[in-house]
């Protein structure tokens, strides 16, 4: 069985025992634990309370009925376990109608079930199905014996009695009680000083029970809390966990602090403030360091992002040492008083290296954080079972505390506390298995990056292998979301040349390697009808143009479709991507490469060409009976290598930007692989070959010409012009890759030189 959890109307949660709420307590809480509280003392005086005595009046009906509810679980035990005074619970329906409004409530038949059992009577699963029978499908999953038994009652009034006992002054075992730092139903948290250390400690004093403090001790990790040991009262029953102090309060503090900030206004500032006036109610203050003017200097997304980003490797380590947390929430993430966030309370959640704890024996945590998948672990409606979570369960919750603090609001708007906690629960997953909701969206700031929101969107995704699969996955993306240069890469601003790429990939590939070809191809035209065919007289030039007209209507064409066919093939993946489309790894892995290589294989494509042209035209007019000495062999196939290896250089970083820009940046996105980090430091060495070429040929061509004494005095002007044109658009151009690259590599954290 699961520990039942309920949405106070505080829009907080509280569970079994083993679930402690380290913030104030509600005053629906309130209400239910004084209530329960009293009818346990009278039951403990020897009375035979009158349970109508002890329901709230004056409250709304949905806290009177969650209180008749808890009141009816502490008086059915008191009634079968000890007292031989057994009441049915349809006794109760009769005499509190709204306990049965909507149904009955399945946690009072669970209980009333293993009561019975435990006293030793007869009961069988076709009973309550033969009283209950429009609850069948719940209550023969509910009432199975898999998992054993785990009350459902939020408050077990002994021990709660006992924890009130202690107030700041006090000494209980080797510790000081200073001051109350959080206070929840069933547990007290005190800033202590051990008196055999002199050390200041957070002493969390509850129940003797869960295994909180087996989970911790595992961890030595920046962003979860340290604790140092424990002492256990044997007399009273209690458990005294003492931890690393955190004094800078919580999340629940920061996002109530945001609430009170204009939108505007917000910035890393609203963490600090919130920091700083939990530290003045303990008579600390906030002290400057380097941590906390990297904090005053960030946008509240960029904030939101730090926060998540150590959040999320947190929850790494956990997980990677077969731990999950299963109640990630604003209350249990502390802040130090440097604004550092730090992962608390484990009390729920499950260790697959702790012997003889199963995932069920710590089962709840805050309905309103929950995965679809929790939720549904929580519903007997639901065939889905605790030890169904992994990691990917947490990451969610991680997704809805960070919308959150992103936006000021939970991303699914949850109503009142239900009249029916099953079926609230299913009501609460249906929304969930629904996604993100469009009014969600609309409360995010016009300033958080687009990477952020799809991000979080996919931290909720209600499918989780849709998810980030690990902590380390989702905190490098948010790390991404920060990074300035990784957002231009990934949102090009309105209007520019990357958001025209990213617009007409296709178009703008083609007219980067068609446009070089066509001016250096109107250079050598001009070039050798001077230099050569012009001196061979009128039939030889008709000779030429008939040539030049075959070779170029052959080598253009085939050049550009070659280019075409690789660009549009990446161009049709990146569509697919995202649509949504199913894409093969292997596939995506082969495009990702075609699309870093796309501005090399244009210009070894170009320079083959070239090459080849330089060789046909001097044949065919040799085959058309024209006259052409070995100089002027050599002097067509020079002129034609030269042009060639220049019309390579620039078609290489025309393409090269869109495709990084217009395509890469769409095919990998966010979702950066890291195995590309050799194809982009491949491609950052490349682009110093390039620029080598580029700047070298041109001026190495004029120097030919020079030497030669050409007669063709404008070739050295347009190619003087020409080099120095062009060498300020390649070289825009291999800052702009090579600025893309870095940061692409730096996204990757690696260690690089480009």
């Amino acid at each position: 069985m699961i520990a039942a959890s309920f949405e106070t109307a505080a829009g907080r949660t509280v569970t079994d025992p083993a679930a402690t709420e380290l913030q104030g307590t509600s005053p629906t809480l309130s209400v239910l634990t004084q209530n329960v509280q009293a009818i346990v003392d009278a039951w403990e005086q020897g009375d035979e309370p009158v349970l109508a005595d002890f329901v709230p009046s004056g409250v709304p009906a949905d806290d009177r009925r969650l209180t008749l509810i808890e009141l009816v679980k502490v008086d059915l035990e008191y009634r079968w376990g000890s007292r031989n005074l057994p009441k049915r619970l349809e006794e109760y329906f009769e005499e509190f109608p709204e306990l049965d409004v909507d149904g009955c409530p399945l946690d009072l038949v669970y209980e009333e079930y293993h009561l019975r059992r435990n006293c030793g009577f007869p009961v069988t699963v076709e009973d309550y199905v033969e009283r209950f029978p429009d609850r069948e499908p719940e209550l023969r999953r509910l009432l199975s014996e898999e998992g054993g038994y785990a009350p459902t009652s939020i408050v077990t009034g002994t021990g709660h009695g006992r924890i009130e006992e202690f107030v700041a002054g006090d000494q209980i075992d080797d510790f000081d009680l200073l001051a109350v730092l959080g206070q929840g139903a069933f547990a007290k948290v005190f800033l202590a000083r051990q008196i055999s250390m002199q050390r200041l400690v957070a002493l969390k004093v509850s129940a003797n029970t869960g295994t909180e403090h087996q989970l911790l001790a595992q961890f030595d990790h920046e962003s979860i809390v340290r604790v140092f040991d424990q002492r256990v009262d044997e007399g009273r029953g209690l458990r005294l966990l003492y931890m690393q102090y955190v004094p800078g309060g919580t999340l629940h503090d920061v996002v109530r602090e945001l609430q009170a900030t204009p939108v505007a206004e917000r910035s890393g500032r609203v963490l600090l403030r919130a920091v700083a006036a939990a530290l003045d109610k303990r008579g600390e203050t906030l002290e400057a360091s380097s941590i906390t003017r990297e904090v005053e200097a960030m946008t509240w997304p960029e904030t939101v992002c730090w926060i998540g980003a150590k959040l999320a490797r947190a929850l790494e380590y956990a997980h990677s040492r077969g731990v999950l947390h299963r109640d990630v929430k604003p209350a249990n993430v502390l802040v130090s008083k440097e604004g550092v966030p730090k992962l608390a309370d484990f009390n729920i959640g499950f260790s697959s290296k702790q012997a003889g704890v199963s995932p069920a024996a710590y089962f709840g945590g805050s309905l309103a954080y929950m995965s679809p998948e929790q939720l549904e672990a929580c519903s007997p409606a639901c065939d889905r079972t605790p030890d169904d979570l992994d990691g990917r369960s947490d990451l969610f919750t991680l997704g809805v505390v960070l919308w959150e603090l992103l936006t000021g609001e939970r991303p699914f708007r949850d109503g009142p506390t239900p009249n029916d906690w099953t079926r609230a629960v299913a009501e609460m997953a249906g929304r969930r298995q629904q996604g993100v909701p469009p009014e969600a969206l609309d409360d995010v700031p016009e300033e958080a990056p687009k990477s952020l929101v799809r991000t979080l969107v996919r931290t909720l995704s209600p499918d989780r292998e849709e998810r980030w699969s690990s902590g380390t996955d989702l905190a490098r993306h948010l790390d991404h979301c920060r990074n300035h240069r990784m957002q231009e890469f990934l949102d090009p601003p309105e209007p520019s040349w990357a958001s025209r790429a990213r617009r007409f990939p296709v178009s703008l590939i083609l007219v980067a390697a068609l446009l070089p070809n066509v001016l250096a191809g109107i250079f050598n035209f001009a070039y050798n009808d001077r230099e050569i065919v012009g001196r061979l007289g009128p039939e030889s030039r008709d000779t030429f143009l008939r040539i030049q007209a075959v070779v170029n209507g052959i080598l253009y064409p085939l050049g550009l479709g070659l280019c075409l066919f690789l660009a549009e093939s990446v161009r049709r993946v990146v569509v697919a991507r995202e649509r949504g489309d199913p894409v093969e790894p292997t596939t995506w892995r082969r495009m990702r490469r075609r699309c870093l290589d796309l501005g090399h294989v244009v210009a070894i494509v170009c320079t083959a060409e070239w090459m080849l042209a330089g060789f046909v035209y001097p044949i065919a007019m040799h085959f058309a009976r024209a006259e052409l000495s070995i100089e002027d062999y050599v002097h067509f196939w020079a002129s034609l290598a030269l042009c060639g290896l220049i019309a390579a250089a620039y078609p290489f970083f025309g393409v090269t930007f869109v495709a990084v820009r217009g395509l890469y940046a769409r095919l990998a996105g966010s979702d950066l692989p890291a195995d590309d980090v050799h194809l982009l430091e491949r491609l950052a060495t490349r682009c110093w070959f390039y620029l080598a070429i580029a700047v070298t040929v041109p001026f190495a061509s004029m120097l030919v010409l020079s030497l030669i004494e050409s007669q063709f005095r404008l070739a050295l002007v347009v190619l003087s012009g020409g080099a120095m044109v062009g060498f300020g658009i390649v070289y825009w151009l291999f800052r702009e890759v090579q600025r893309d690259v870095t940061t692409l590599l730096d996204a990757l954290g690696t260690d690089h030189e480009t």
